[in-house]
């Protein structure tokens, strides 16, 4: 598939791109790709993407960090023709599959929102700055993905519940399924999807549901997003303080510092203190 790669970083033993995957096809598999070396894909944004290494298959969302071994052999199935971008970390020395991870080279890690919201101010700071302190951050965050738990390749009850979760929007108006709902789409008793969905990704159906809200947030916000209001009434919130107070909770900072950090007005010196 066709991209562009923007180098942010270059220093200390690895490197940082921002990329931006276009794909026009649409939801087919890709030609056969191989790493060149080791590296750690962050998420920017909220396009779903399928991975297939070998005979598994992962599902990818705007949570997903995606960790690949070296000369790892791999294709994508975009779900849409939209552009997905991506923060690149390659040659670290702890980038590449460890302990738990498949044999295939590929390992895969659910985000949390502070880890998320850490990934955007360190992407905001490096092509301000000397780099160092964001940089110092990256290394920090691919330390953090070695000990994540891993996640399961796509198959299942709990695979089909995420990509109607995914599918399902989060602004006004737009209807959220229930767990029974839920449950009886993907043939299943709302108790063994509920215990299944814990076991595979660590999250709740609601706590996932959050995560990806608050995904959407500091998607919005590094985009130049001002109108707090106007933002949690898209994302579904009854209120900018409701919104305001799930964001301080799960992030650990206000969604006033979260705009002045990650959006385009922000400088490095003010991130670098909040972070």
């Amino acid at each position: 598939m066709p991209q562009d790669r923007t180098l942010l970083y270059a220093g200390r033993g690895f490197e940082v791109a921002h990329v931006r995957l276009h794909a026009p096809q649409g939801p087919v598999w890709s030609d056969l790709y191989t790493v060149a070396s080791p590296r750690v894909v962050f998420p920017i944004g909220r396009t779903r993407l399928d991975v297939r290494s070998g005979d598994d298959t992962w599902l990818t969302d705007a949570l997903t960090a995606i960790r690949f071994g070296d000369a790892t052999a791999y294709r994508l199935r975009p779900e849409t023709a939209a552009v997905r971008h991506s923060l690149v970390v390659s040659g670290h020395a702890s980038v590449g599959p460890t302990h738990g991870a498949s044999t295939t080279g590929v390992s895969v890690c659910l985000m949390t929102p502070q880890a998320l919201y850490r990934m955007h101010a360190a992407r905001r700071q490096l092509p301000d700055t000397d780099g160092t302190q964001a940089a110092t951050l990256v290394a920090s965050l691919v330390a953090y993905l070695a000990g994540a738990p891993h996640q399961a390749p796509w198959h299942g009850a709990v695979a089909r519940a995420r990509q109607l979760l995914l599918s399902e929007g989060s602004g006004p108006g737009t209807r959220v399924l229930s767990l029974d709902e839920l449950a009886e789409a993907v043939s299943r008793s709302p108790f063994h999807l509920a215990r299944r969905f814990r076991q595979q990704t660590g999250l709740s159906l609601h706590q996932y549901r959050q995560h990806l809200r608050l995904a959407s947030a500091m998607e919005r916000l590094a985009d130049g997003e001002r109108d707090l209001a106007g933002l949690a009434h898209d994302l579904g919130y009854c209120s900018q303080s409701h919104l305001g107070a799930v964001f301080r909770q799960a992030v650990g900072v206000t969604l006033g510092d979260a705009r002045r950090v990650l959006g385009p007005a922000g400088t490095g010196a003010s991130a670098s203190a909040r972070i």
